[in-house]
């Protein structure tokens, strides 16, 4: 007999049990895709750089090894490390299908493929084991950049060698595969690149990369400043923090799992609550006919075990690629992943299985309480002593159908409140994503990266790195009064300075440290924006982040040796500021200081100051004249140049483009269903008002009105709340980036404008769409209500 009444129950509410079906499978996914990626990505550093072999401290050296080699050879703090032969090139020794290379930084490594070295993977995560003669893999992500594909032709001319490769392939290299780091690394055949090593020219930008395994990074550091020609030397935390942008949009992608998780409880329980209180009807038709509440309550709890195992085992399944999609933009350039394989989705699938069945029993505990007439009556006894709502009929003057959509969610906010929710969550972290694309895409994060200008100049046909040597500074000043007489010429005139980065060796309380300083001698340090202190005055005064701060222990007010090479000077710290160079483990020197291009590690772009400070428009135009007259493509103003900094403004586009697409399909499954529930128990309602002579139009635009009222006031909570909800989840990732005070961009046009009228556009087509059910019901199907 159960069991034909279950049947004959999933046949007559045949509507209401497949909208509660496709929710257990949106929730199962939901649920069971974020809970793998929030593991997923928690770990996803970690994970890659374990996969990868990358150990606890990295070293470059250029021009042979410094006497790295044998000082980790000695050291005590060290108990084993790897070398890696190299050569550094330029973009300028590469063309692509013969355009030239065009990188973030300037410098590339050219390596042959080893057995005892870093792991590199390709892009379905395999791990690259061989390469062909005449074969070669660039860096992920280049290959779309240059407009290039795999089969193309890549030439490489260093000096007096010229090979041309076929490009076999990306690789995801744990080390220099960020955006941060900037760096392309070519590998090769070992054949290949011994052609590179034979050549007496191309010896001499020969370099190390040395893989150190060590318990104490803070001592190791300290031994290395007896070395020399060290590029750049860091521990792993360092490298792993350059994996920051990518990790800002996983954690956009982990934001996002958990608020999907959140929705698809709070749908769950209330469609599932919604559905037993449809059928207490013939709940109290078992109870008069003699049926125990315990075989009532069985009755349902099997019929929901049957609906959440079917819709979990579809929602397991679908979980796969659906969390593929969401962390595809970020596992682009890394290899993400768990050594619990697919286990995390089905620990999701379960919870959600369990939940389901949990809610039914809870909502099934009116059973007991109710007698055959009030369950008959729908759980209503007809009684009411309150106000449904404070919108009073004869106060009202709009239309009726405006009046029962208002009157509807204030007398009833429980029952839209789900609604609001899904939409809220959804939409607020969409715009969240958009605040922090527009405010990477202003000059508001300028001050970040160095002095204000109008124009940046970081292309490499211009910066020769020719000048890094003992009388490189009167080289580089001859370069700026040329391209000053240039921009005169043009009718431009203005001042045409560059940042430049010297790594020295500094002593503080008898610590030896290895500093990198920035120094931009045309200009004056009291021109750079500090967070505390006051600029430095004069050549025994520097400035620092709050990262070098606490990496060497000082502050305002202390001192610190620093070796300039010709000579030791006592400096004091008189000021602190903000950099997302280096991610903020920078120094700044006075205008003054006696610095050499000889410990020059890195040269940032030409800045261009106007004399005539022009506005934002015509200095539109003047970098459109900058590139013609120089035949570049690198020139920016300031807002340019931070996106060039950042380096990830497309793939915050495509992030912000699959939020859109998720909170719409989000938004849109909501709306049907929960349009589709409605309308299940309303019938009756619909049926009397056409009775008494409402149309189908006014009775449209009730049901259209509520639910539109709803996704406004959502819309308006999310647009209020996305500053403060964005700093929550947003300010800890630039405070790692070395930004500590950061002014997000609002733009009103996308923030008010485009991003909510998307998304209640969609919210009035689909609600249009589902509502025009109404038609279908008359008023004569009044009598045919039970």
């Amino acid at each position: 007999m159960y069991l034909n009444i279950l049947k004959r129950d999933l046949k007559r509410n045949r509507t209401m049990n497949i909208i509660l079906l496709l929710f257990v499978i949106l929730a199962a996914m939901f649920v069971a895709s974020g809970l793998n990626n929030v593991v997923t990505i928690l770990n996803g550093t970690d994970y890659f750089f374990e996969k990868a072999g990358l150990l606890d401290y990295m070293i470059f050296t250029q021009s042979g090894d410094g006497g790295v080699g044998e000082l980790l050879e000695h050291s005590t703090s060290v108990s084993n490390f790897r070398e890696e032969h190299c050569i550094w090139g330029s973009n300028d020794d590469v063309t692509v299908n013969g355009k030239k290379l065009s990188t973030k930084n300037n410098t590339l490594v050219l390596q042959s493929l080893e057995k005892d070295q870093l792991h590199f993977f390709l892009s379905d995560n395999e791990q690259l084991t061989q390469v062909k003669q005449g074969e070669i893999y660039i860096t992920s992500g280049m290959l779309a950049k240059h407009h290039a594909k795999v089969g193309d032709m890549l030439r490489i001319q260093m000096r007096d060698v010229d090979m041309t490769f076929r490009i076999a392939g990306e690789i995801k290299d744990a080390l220099l595969g960020s955006d941060m780091m900037g760096n392309t690394r070519l590998i090769m055949n070992s054949e290949d690149y011994q052609v590179f090593a034979r050549s007496e020219k191309v010896k001499t930008y020969e370099g190390r990369i040395f893989h150190v395994a060590t318990d104490d990074t803070k001592a190791l550091a300290s031994e290395l400043t007896r070395a020399s020609n060290i590029l750049f030397s860091s521990d792993r935390s360092t490298i792993k923090m350059a994996y920051v942008m990518d990790m800002i949009v996983a954690m956009v992608v982990l934001v996002l799992s958990i608020c999907l998780i959140i929705v698809s409880f709070v749908i769950l329980r209330f469609v599932i609550a919604f559905t037993i209180q449809g059928e207490y009807r013939e709940i109290g038709v078992m109870k008069a006919i003699g049926i125990k509440n315990s075989r009532i309550r069985k009755l349902y709890i099997v019929k929901y075990c049957v609906m959440a195992f079917m819709g979990g085992v579809t929602g397991f399944a679908l979980s796969i690629p659906f969390g593929n999609m969401l962390i595809a933009s970020v596992s682009a350039k890394m290899v993400l992943g768990n050594d619990n394989g697919h286990g995390i989705n089905a620990i999701g699938t379960v919870l959600v299985m369990v939940l389901m069945v949990w809610v039914a029993y809870l909502c099934t505990g009116n059973v007991k309480k109710l007698t055959p007439v009030d369950a008959i009556r729908s759980g209503q006894t007809g009684e009411r002593y309150r106000k449904k709502s404070g919108y009073r009929l004869g106060r009202s003057h709009v239309q009726a159908s405006f009046y029962m959509a208002v009157n509807d969610v204030l007398s009833a906010p429980k029952r839209y409140l789900t609604i609001w929710l899904a939409f809220f969550l959804c939409s607020v972290i969409m715009l969240g994503m958009v605040l922090v694309s527009s405010t990477m895409k202003s000059k508001n994060l300028i001050t970040c990266f160095g002095k204000e200008s109008d124009i940046y100049i970081p292309d490499a046909k211009l910066i020769k790195m020719i000048v890094m040597k003992e009388d490189g500074k009167k080289q580089l000043k001859e370069n700026y009064r040329s391209m000053e007489k240039d921009l005169e010429e043009m009718g431009m005139p203005g001042k045409v300075s560059m940042e430049i980065w010297y790594q020295y060796s500094c002593e503080v309380d008898g610590e030896a440290y290895s500093v990198i300083f920035q120094q931009n001698t045309e200009t004056k340090a009291s021109e750079y924006s500090y967070t505390d202190g006051t600029a430095p005055q004069n050549a025994n005064e520097i400035a620092i982040t709050p990262a070098i701060g606490e990496q060497l222990g000082i502050g305002i007010g202390d001192t610190i040796t620093i070796d300039f090479g010709a000579e030791k000077r006592k400096c004091m710290v008189t000021a602190m500021f903000q950099s997302m160079n280096q991610l903020g483990k920078v120094a700044r020197l006075h205008e003054d200081a006696p610095t050499s291009m000889v410990y020059a590690n890195a040269m940032m772009a030409y800045q261009i100051d106007f004399a005539d400070h022009p506005d934002d428009k015509e200095i539109t135009k003047r970098v459109q004249k900058i590139k013609q007259m120089y035949d570049i493509d690198g020139v920016y103003d300031a807002a340019g140049y931070c996106v060039d900094c950042m380096g990830v403004a497309d793939v915050m586009d495509s992030v912000i483009l699959l939020l859109l697409v998720i909170t719409g399909i989000v938004v849109i499954l909501v709306t049907v269903l929960m349009e589709r529930s409605f309308l299940s128990t309303e019938i009756s309602q619909i049926a009397l008002l056409k009775a008494i002579g409402f149309t189908n139009g006014a009775i449209w635009k009730w049901q259209v009105c509520r639910f539109l009222l709803v996704a406004i006031v959502a819309e308006l909570c999310a647009v209020a709340f996305a500053v403060p909800v964005t700093k929550l989840w947003c300010d800890p990732i630039w405070a790692m980036m070395g930004a500590t005070e950061v002014r997000y961009c609002f733009d009103p046009i996308k923030m008010l404008l485009i991003y909510p009228g998307i998304i209640l556009g969609a919210t009035l087509l689909t609600i249009g769409i589902t509502a025009w059910r109404v038609y279908a019901i008359r008023g004569t199907d009044l009598a045919n209500v039970e």
